[in-house]
């Protein structure tokens, strides 16, 4: 009898093999000559890259920009230049009692960048000048953090513009060792890091740290708890002026309060991610759990408590917290995950790193992470479990094998979380690119085997055909359209594939025939843009409102039906809508 073999690929050893594309993903291989393939579990990751060349520089959030930080600093440059390999200016700044870098920090922007973090960040906090420069950083937190929730002083934006161009409507860094601030847009703050050689700057808006050296967002544990320190005091301060004019009102003043106030409309959930180095392909994947309204509503109902969570390194309470935060905090700004980040290196070490992985293997990470970590998983049941993971992904595939001499049908059942298309019709001379539904109806077509196969039945060896159906559909439909290829030569396919915005999966389900009708609706659309060995990866989600959003890490965009349908998809997410 041919069974479905899951077939995991050993990982990769070369550590030379980087690239900023998803790696060839082992499938489910349906049969040892059989061409079609499915994928039920996810391979390993290989590394993509290093984060010098590998990936798009992290977009800018919203909105933001400065003039200077308000706290005072001269600076002292001696205006030579290093010896290091590439000949650029080397800091020679030091601290003033007013905290901007004005200490003797010798940061080399030569140094090759390393594997996990910033070398140049570590290089700082180890120099003598480490609590000086951890005092500026505090200081320029604050500022910015603090005019973050001024929403009528226009006054105070001014310490966040750019000094060269008065730039104010775009992101905009306030340099680590000197007053200067300037824009992203016209590549002023750029200037001024080349010039002078200050590589740190701080985003006026989040003030998350930025290394031009490294051309990227930093994540440094030391200093991303002092913003943390500094986001929950000002939480803290703001709820303590509102008891406070609460308190103070009369009975009258509520009433007046409550009659003529309207509450703001709700953006719930609508909120982007940091990029904390090649993090885009785990912030595309976090943004279609977030948008899953199954999933969304297992987590918010309080089915995994990571407040009561006793594990270690558990992914479901990451999970979990990055609902909280999404869902009840009024804060739009991006959202850095650093706990689900470092959780993840734990789990599985090809992930550790800042280089960048492959996206649809992320997303099987996570459902094995989630499945793993269930309390409502069942041991006993091998055919049925609980989790949510299964109820919302897990659907049957069935394999028909028949033999032409007796007719004689071998049928095998296996589980199906996600279809692997391939988008070549390779029958045709042009090899031209299908259509989802096209993709869908080659996936179930039958097709003759190579190789001869031995009839249980019979006892001879056959030509038999082969199909495959889906017996059973999911509630979350996940297609990974195959981009990718990796024979003789990488090559990645880059056409338009059209789809719909709604998909009948009855024509490729086992009984086709039926009068019931599986009607889905598209809610998620991943995007690779890029070739085989760089890129860059963004969504586009719908909300529970109806509208779409296009999520590139921490910036959030409008957008239309219209522009999803005539993206570029890698992973798509349906779920299902109509049931009649």
């Amino acid at each position: 009898m041919s069974t479905v073999i899951v077939s995991r690929a050993p990982p990769s050893n070369n550590a030379n093999n980087k690239r900023a594309s998803p790696s060839p993903r082992s499938s489910a291989s349906l049969s040892s000559s059989s061409k079609r393939k499915l994928s039920v579990s996810g391979g390993p990751s290989d590394p993509l890259g290093n984060r010098a060349v590998a990936r798009k520089t992290v977009p800018g959030e919203a909105s933001s920009a400065h003039e200077s930080h308000g706290f005072s600093s001269t600076m002292k440059s001696n205006g030579t230049t290093n010896g290091d390999s590439t000949g650029s200016p080397k800091s020679n700044a030091k601290f003033s009692s007013g905290g901007g870098i004005m200490s003797g920090i010798n940061v080399d922007r030569g140094l090759v960048p390393q594997a996990i973090g910033c070398v140049h960040v570590k290089q700082l906090l180890s120099s003598p000048s480490q609590e000086l420069a951890l005092k500026s950083y505090r200081q320029a937190v604050r500022v910015a953090l603090e005019l973050r929730d001024r929403t009528t002083d226009i006054s105070a934006f001014q310490v966040r513009r750019c000094r060269t161009c008065n730039e104010l409507l775009t992101t905009t860094f306030m340099c680590l060792q000197c007053p200067s601030v300037g824009c992203k847009k016209s590549k002023h703050a750029e200037a001024h890091s080349r010039d002078v050689g200050h590589i740190f700057g701080i985003d006026s808006r989040s003030g998350n740290i930025y290394c031009f050296a490294c051309k990227d967002y930093v994540y440094n544990y030391t200093l991303e708890k002092i913003r943390g320190e500094k986001e929950d005091l000002l939480e803290a301060k703001k709820l303590k002026k509102r008891h406070q004019m609460t308190s103070e009102l009369s009975l009258d003043d509520k009433q007046l309060v409550e009659q003529n106030s309207k509450a703001p409309p709700c953006q719930a959930g609508l909120r982007g991610f940091q990029n904390m180095g090649s993090t885009c392909f785990m912030s595309v994947i976090l943004q279609s759990l977030i948008h899953n309204p199954i999933i969304r509503n297992d987590f918010l109902s309080g089915s995994h408590d990571s407040k009561r969570c006793q594990r270690e390194n558990c992914l479901g309470c990451r999970i979990d917290e990055i609902f909280t935060e999404f869902f009840t905090s009024p804060t739009t700004t991006g959202y850095g995950p650093a706990l689900l980040l470092t959780t993840s290196w734990k789990t599985r070490r090809s992930l550790a790193g800042y280089s960048e992985q492959d996206a649809h293997e992320f997303l099987q990470f996570i459902l094995d992470q989630l499945h793993a970590t269930s309390d409502a998983k069942s041991s006993s049941d091998v055919d049925y479990c609980g989790c949510i993971v299964h109820r919302a992904f897990c659907g049957q595939l069935q394999s028909d094998i028949v033999c032409p001499n007796c007719r004689n049908v071998t049928v095998t059942i296996d589980p199906l979380m996600d279809l692997s298309l391939e988008l070549r019709d390779r029958k045709s001379d042009a090899s031209r690119i299908l259509s989802l539904q096209q993709c869908l109806e080659k996936f179930t077509s039958p097709e003759k085997l190579e190789t001869k196969y031995m009839c249980s039945f019979c006892s001879t060896r056959q030509e038999v055909t082969k199909q495959l159906t889906i017996k059973r559909l999911p509630l979350v439909l996940s297609i990974q359209l195959k981009r990718f290829e990796h024979a003789l030569k990488s090559n990645k396919i880059d056409d338009h594939v059209p789809f719909p915005m709604q998909l009948d999966m009855t024509p490729y389900t086992t009984n086709s025939r039926s009068k019931k009708r599986y009607v889905y609706e598209l809610f998620g659309v991943v995007c690779h843009q890029g070739k085989i060995n760089t890129g860059h990866y963004t969504c586009s989600m719908k909300n529970r409102e109806g509208l779409w959003f296009n999520f590139d890490d921490a910036m959030v965009t409008l957008s239309s039906e219209k522009q999803v349908l005539k993206s570029r998809a890698y992973l798509l997410f349906y779920i299902i809508k109509e049931l009649s």
